[in-house]
């Protein structure tokens, strides 16, 4: 078993479906026990990246997606978002969430050749 401290936390739904609200509530929950946490959005998931992609969403009884996600970046979590998912949506760059890099799988591969565990949702 690896003795990495970071996680992975891949994400393929976009903020109208609550398994996004989960992912980022489980993503913040593991920066705050010290864990590295980077969250790779792929397919529908890049949608949370754009500015405005997830404003509305709330399920109760967990906080906002918005919160969650601001939140997460704030406190030194990493969002990654598909580059080939991203432009197959015509999702403008100008328009992604600050502190959103746009990449390929390299990053995200390079903390799993680190050691990283991974939680897909």
């Amino acid at each position: 078993m690896s003795n990495s401290k970071k996680l992975i936390v891949t994400l393929s739904n976009n903020a109208k479906d609550d398994v996004s609200t989960v992912a980022f509530t489980v993503a913040n929950a593991a920066l705050s026990k010290g864990l590295e946490v980077g969250v790779f959005l792929s397919s529908d998931g890049v949608e949370i990246s754009r500015a405005g992609g997830y404003e509305y969403t709330h399920v109760a009884p967990f906080k906002k997606l918005n919160e969650l996600v601001e939140g997460f970046i704030s406190s030194g979590g990493t969002v990654w978002s598909c580059a080939p998912c991203f432009n197959h949506r015509g999702i403008d760059a100008n328009e992604t969430v600050e502190g959103t890099e746009v990449v390929g799988a390299g990053p995200m591969l390079d903390w799993v050749m680190d050691g990283a565990q991974t939680l897909s949702f």
